[in-house]
C-alpha cells in the first residue's frame, strides 16, 4: 500500500472514531448522567427477559434501587447458560445472543461469555475514543501500518455442545464493520492468520508479514511477553525471511491448506528493496527490532502487574518507541482505556454500568463517588447479560479525567489456591515476592508460585528465574519467601499440621515465560492473550518447565503428613 493510501486509510479510521471520543469527552463532565443512562438503556431493553422479570428490572428507577439485584459470579448464571446454549431465547438479554465467546484466563477452567450486538457496540465505545487519543496523541502514526495481535485458531480443551456460535471468528470482530473494512488495509498481518492453528506457522507467518513491512508505526499485543518472545524468534529467522520476501514466494513448509495458502500467498508481493535491507542488519544487535522498524511510534501492551520484565526487555529492543499500556479489559467488559500522552487509565463510562465495591469496607461506590487512592473491586453491568458481576480485578483510583475516574490495576482479588485449606490469595502473594526481592538484594525476571500434589503429599513450587541466573544464591529465597507465606493464617496452620510440604524453589533453565506460555496453551488458553499471573492453582505446572529443584534448604524441616511422601 502507498504512502498516500496509507494517510487516508488512517484518516477515516481517525475520523470515524472522533464523534466517540467527543461523546466521551461530553460525558467524562457528566459522569453520573452518563453512568445513570448506560444501566437504564440496559434494564429497560431487558426488562421482559427471564433473568429481568426474576429480579424486577422494571422496578429499578435509579442506581440507589440496585439493591434488589444481587451481585453475581459466573457460576450463578450457569441454569440460564445452559437455556442460552440450547437456543432459547430472551434468559439474560432481549437481544440475540450472537455468539459465545470462551475466556482465556491463565488459572480457571474456561468459561463462556455471551455477546449481543449492545455488548459489541458496549467494546466499540470504549475502543474509538481510545483510538482516537491515540492518532491525537501521536499523529506521526498517521503516516504508517499497524500490527494488531491476533490469536491463532485455539478451541477450548472441552468443545462445548451448544446451539450458539462460539468464539469469534477474527478478534477485528471487536470493532465495527467500517473500521474491520479499514484494517483489512492497515494492518499488516492479514486477517487470515487466526485460522493458523499450528504454533510454528503462527509464528512464521506473522513475521514474514512483519518484516516485510517497513513504515509500520503501531503495535498492539496485549501482554509484552508476546512480543518480546516473538522478536527472540527473528535474528536466527532472518535470512530465510529476507529470501521469501525478496522472491515473494512463501516456501516454508508450514503445511496450511492449499486454500490458506493462497489466501496468504495472494498479500505477498516481493519486494527485493526490503530484502536489502533486511541483509545488512546486524543480528547481533540488542536493539534489531527497533532497527527492523525505525519509525515505529507506540507498542500498546499489558503493563502494569508483574509485566515489568518484559517491558524492560521492550525498552532494550525498541528504544526508540513509546510503551503505552493497555486499560484494564476483559472478556466479560471493558473498564478502562489509557487516553492522552501519559497514557492515564480512564473508566469506560459510557460502555458498562461501573460500581466499585471498596476493599477495606465493602461498600459499594458508583464512579461518581470513588476516592483517590482508595482500592475498589470492579462489578460491572453490560448488554451481554451480566448483570453486577464481579470481574474481581482490584483497581486503585489513581485520580480523574475531567470527572471520569482513572484506575491502575492492583491485582486479582479471586486469585487463590486452596489444596488443603491453605487459601493462598495472589494478592498476598504479589505482595510476598516483592519482599522477597528487596531482603535478598534479587530481582526476579519470572516468577510463579503453584501447588504441587503426588499421591497424599501436596506443598508448593516457588519457580523463578533472575536477571543473573548464574549467580544468584536461591538458598536465601526459599526461607525469606516461606517466611511471607506463613503471615497467611491458613497456611501456617496448614504447614503446622504437616499438610503441606516445606516450599520447594524450582530454578527454570531456557526461556521459562516462553514454556509457561506454552504450557497455557495445551490448556486451552490464548496465546496473544495470556497474562502471567504469580501464583496458580494448576498442579500440573512442574511439567512445563526444564529446571532443578533448589530443596536443600528445608530439608531438615520436612515432615511428611500421615501416610504421605515428603518427596514430590
Amino acid at each position: 500500500m502507498n504512502k498516500v493510501c496509507t494517510v487516508l486509510v488512517n484518516l477515516l479510521w481517525l475520523f470515524s472514531c472522533l464523534p466517540g471520543w467527543l461523546a466521551f469527552l461530553l460525558a467524562s463532565r457528566h459522569v453520573r448522567r452518563a453512568q445513570t443512562k448506560v444501566l437504564s438503556n440496559i434494564l429497560k431493553q431487558n426488562a421482559t427477559t427471564e433473568y429481568g422479570r426474576r429480579f424486577h428490572f422494571e422496578a429499578v428507577r435509579c442506581p440507589k434501587d440496585l439493591g434488589s439485584i444481587p451481585l453475581t459470579e459466573y457460576e450463578d448464571y450457569a441454569a440460564s447458560l445452559q437455556k442460552v446454549q440450547a437456543g432459547q431465547a430472551s434468559i439474560l438479554t432481549s437481544e440475540p445472543v450472537e455468539l459465545l465467546q470462551p475466556t482465556s484466563g491463565s488459572t480457571a477452567a474456561t468459561k463462556l461469555i455471551p455477546f449481543t450486538r449492545s455488548l459489541r457496540r458496549q467494546f466499540r465505545t470504549a475502543v474509538d475514543p481510545w483510538i482516537a487519543s491515540l492518532y491525537l496523541a501521536h499523529p506521526t502514526i498517521l503516516l504508517g501500518r499497524h500490527y494488531w495481535s491476533i490469536s491463532p485458531a485455539t478451541r477450548p480443551a472441552q468443545e462445548p455442545a451448544t446451539n450458539v456460535r462460539v468464539g469469534f471468528a477474527d478478534d477485528a470482530e471487536y470493532l465495527g464493520v467500517f473500521q474491520r473494512f479499514l484494517s483489512r488495509a492497515l494492518f499488516v498481518v492479514p486477517p487470515e492468520i487466526a485460522q493458523v492453528s499450528g504454533p510454528a506457522a503462527f509464528e512464521y507467518l506473522t513475521l514474514l508479514f512483519l518484516l516485510r513491512e517497513r513504515n509500520l508505526r503501531v503495535i498492539s499485543v496485549w501482554h509484552p511477553s508476546f512480543l518480546t518472545l516473538l522478536m527472540q524468534a527473528v535474528p536466527p529467522r532472518l535470512p530465510e525471511m529476507a529470501r521469501a520476501i525478496e522472491t515473494g514466494v512463501i516456501e516454508a513448509p508450514i503445511g496450511l491448506s492449499p486454500d490458506l495458502l493462497r489466501a496468504f500467498s495472494r498479500r505477498f508481493s516481493p519486494s527485493p528493496a526490503r530484502a536489502a535491507d533486511l541483509r545488512l542488519l546486524d543480528t547481533a544487535r540488542p536493539d534489531l527490532p527497533g532497527c527492523l522498524w525505525p519509525r515505529l511510534r507506540v507498542i500498546s501492551c499489558w503493563a502494569e502487574g508483574r509485566a515489568e520484565p518484559w517491558l524492560t526487555e521492550l525498552r532494550r529492543q525498541f528504544p526508540r518507541a513509546v510503551i503505552q499500556g493497555k486499560g484494564l479489559t476483559a472478556t466479560e467488559g471493558i473498564v478502562s482505556f489509557p487516553v492522552g500522552r501519559d497514557g492515564r487509565k480512564v473508566c469506560a463510562i459510557r460502555s458498562h454500568f461501573l460500581e466499585f465495591v471498596d476493599a477495606e469496607t465493602g461498600e459499594v461506590k458508583r464512579a461518581w463517588d470513588v476516592m483517590p487512592g482508595r482500592e475498589y473491586s470492579i462489578v460491572v453491568t453490560t448488554g451481554g447479560g451480566l448483570y453486577r458481576y464481579r470481574l474481581h480485578d482490584r483497581v486503585k483510583v489513581t485520580g480523574f479525567f475531567n470527572r471520569a475516574p482513572c484506575v491502575e490495576f492492583i491485582a486479582r482479588d479471586n486469585l487463590v489456591s486452596d489444596l488443603v485449606g491453605e487459601k493462598l490469595n495472589g494478592r498476598h502473594v504479589e505482595e510476598a515476592i516483592r519482599q522477597v526481592e528487596q531482603s535478598c538484594g534479587v530481582r526476579f525476571t519470572f516468577t510463579l508460585l503453584a501447588p504441587v500434589l503426588v499421591r497424599q503429599s501436596a506443598g508448593y513450587v516457588f519457580f523463578l528465574q533472575t536477571a543473573d541466573r548464574a549467580g544468584t544464591d536461591c538458598s536465601r529465597i526459599g526461607p525469606a519467601l516461606e517466611e511471607e507465606l506463613h503471615r497467611n493464617f491458613h497456611y501456617h496452620h496448614a504447614r503446622s499440621l504437616a499438610q503441606l510440604q516445606p516450599l520447594r524453589v524450582f530454578r527454570v533453565d531456557g526461556d521459562a515465560a516462553g514454556a509457561y506460555r506454552r504450557f497455557l496453551m495445551r490448556k486451552g488458553a490464548k496465546a496473544g492473550d495470556i497474562k502471567f499471573n504469580v501464583l496458580s492453582a494448576e498442579t500440573g505446572c512442574l511439567s512445563a518447565f526444564e529446571g532443578r529443584l533448589e530443596e536443600e534448604f528445608l530439608r531438615q524441616d520436612a515432615k511428611p503428613p500421615s501416610g504421605g511422601n515428603a518427596d514430590f
